[in-house]
């Protein structure tokens, strides 16, 4: 299992890049799963995990830190902790079993992910070629340095790419190249729990 940096050596300095610039984060701790199947059978099983219904086309949602980003009418990559993807599976593969339906749940055993965090993060992603103008809680697929990519758009200053093959140095690269009059700094998983637990809705 990958292990993504928990931090870069002081979590309140890469806090306040975040505030003031942006961040970039290696996410390879999260695990990801592709449904497919025809649309209509696709909500089905999706709803089966989603108490307040599937996300339509080019749409996400998050639950319990868990993203399901739905690519197309027939396809959704589901985003996340291995034991919470882990549930996932077993819900969803439940839901495909007990109604014979034809969806098909797919472990995506190279994936990657990373993230991009502050108020700078729009440009970076711009920079690259990919939307930066993506409406909150949108999808879009792309490609960054030959690699294949979903990206969504977290919050007013995240975004996270997914990226189902893996992706090669490349990527980092490109990143590196383009954020760099932004201000773009290394950021671990730490700082970024706790950016994303104070904006966390209460209740």
């Amino acid at each position: 299992m990958a292990t993504a940096p928990a931090h870069y050596g002081s979590v309140a300095a890469e806090i306040a890049v975040c505030a003031k610039a942006a961040g970039l984060v290696d996410r390879s701790s999260l695990r990801q799963l592709a449904v497919t199947g025809p649309e209509h059978l696709l909500d089905h099983v999706l709803e089966a995990a989603l108490p307040d219904g599937a996300p339509g086309p080019g749409r996400a949602v998050c639950v319990a830190s868990t993203w399901c980003c739905r690519t197309t009418a027939r396809r959704a990559i589901v985003a996340g902790t291995p034991s919470a993807v882990e549930r996932w599976r077993q819900v969803e593969s439940r839901a495909v079993s007990s109604a014979g339906l034809a969806v098909d749940v797919e472990r995506l055993a190279g994936a990657t992910a990373l993230t991009l965090v502050g108020p700078r993060a729009a440009r970076i992603v711009a920079a690259v070629g990919l939307p930066g103008d993506l409406g909150i809680l949108d999808v879009s697929d792309g490609t960054l340095a030959g690699a294949p990519l979903t990206l969504v758009r977290e919050d007013a200053e995240s975004f996270l790419a997914l990226f189902e093959r893996g992706h090669p140095p490349a990527v980092f690269e490109a990143l590196w190249t383009a954020g760099r009059e932004h201000g773009l700094a290394p950021v671990g998983n730490e700082a970024l729990e706790l950016l994303h637990a104070a904006h966390r809705p209460i209740g």
